[in-house]
């Protein structure tokens, strides 16, 4: 829509563009938004042998220069807001303002070569497994795992994992990834972090961490696991748009 503050939201792993939807309606008043679906998520190519570890990052890039998109809010969560942030970090004149829900941010130490989760073609069995299952067996297990999420986004929830790609197994990209420390210290865009609830010394670490960007805040979101908007839409909603109206955006429905 003319005039509005471009919003564009990166999902996390393993879901698509549309798991935003019910979030996206909260917004849509205010913003245009575009619900991207990563490589191999969604209805998108999947990832090839030899792409780069930040090769979502110039996804997004290529995504807001084609819509010419102008000076985005960038929204990601989970593997979304390592795309998030190594655009803004890469890109550093484009984005508006940065959201980031849920990223790591104290970079735990990558799980052992050994067992299913270090295994990319264990990965990708477990991954077709999911793909094969049908809808109303996920939807069942969505509801029973987090019941708090509600009918809706369950419904939303369960025919990602149907289009799931398991080529998004074999691993992360060629060369090293950067710690979201390393991401922070290059970002100019301001960023709200938008994380899990935390205690005691993981809180500390997240704020720490927060402290590198030049115009950055965290809000711990109570009662929220990694799933922050899922599990506490309201609270997010609460922390979320004093920050959009601050950068640029409507963040509330118009009142007529």
């Amino acid at each position: 829509a003319p005039g509005r503050v471009p919003l564009v939201l990166a999902h996390g792993s393993s879901d698509d563009g549309l798991c935003w939807t019910n979030f996206a309606k909260e917004l849509e008043s205010g913003f245009d938004i575009v619900m991207i679906d990563a490589r191999g998520h969604g209805l998108s190519d999947p990832p090839k042998a030899g792409d780069p570890v930040d090769v979502q990052a110039d996804d997004l890039a290529g995504l807001i220069r084609e819509l010419k998109l102008d000076r985005p809010i960038v929204m990601g969560h989970s593997m979304g807001s390592f795309a998030a942030a190594a655009f803004a970090a890469k890109y550093p004149g484009v984005p508006r303002a940065v959201v980031l829900e849920d990223p790591n941010l104290a970079n735990r130490p990558a799980a052992p070569a050994g067992g299913a989760s270090g295994d990319p073609e264990a990965r990708r069995g477990a991954v077709l497994a999911r793909n094969n299952q049908s809808e109303t067996a996920l939807m069942e297990s969505c509801m029973k795992q987090t019941p708090k999420w509600g009918r809706s986004e369950c419904e939303i929830w369960a025919p990602s994992k149907r289009r799931h790609h398991p080529d998004t197994a074999l691993g992360r990209g060629v060369g090293a990834r950067p710690s979201m420390a390393e991401l922070f210290a290059k970002i100019t865009a301001p960023v709200l972090i938008l994380k899990a609830h935390a205690e005691g010394e993981a809180r500390q670490q997240n704020e720490q961490v927060t402290g590198i960007l030049k115009a950055g805040q965290i809000v711990h979101i109570e009662g929220a696991g990694h799933n922050v908007r899922r599990d506490e839409k309201q609270r997010t909603l609460d922390a979320l748009r004093p920050f959009l109206a601050k950068v640029g955006g409507s963040a509330r429905p118009p009142s007529e």
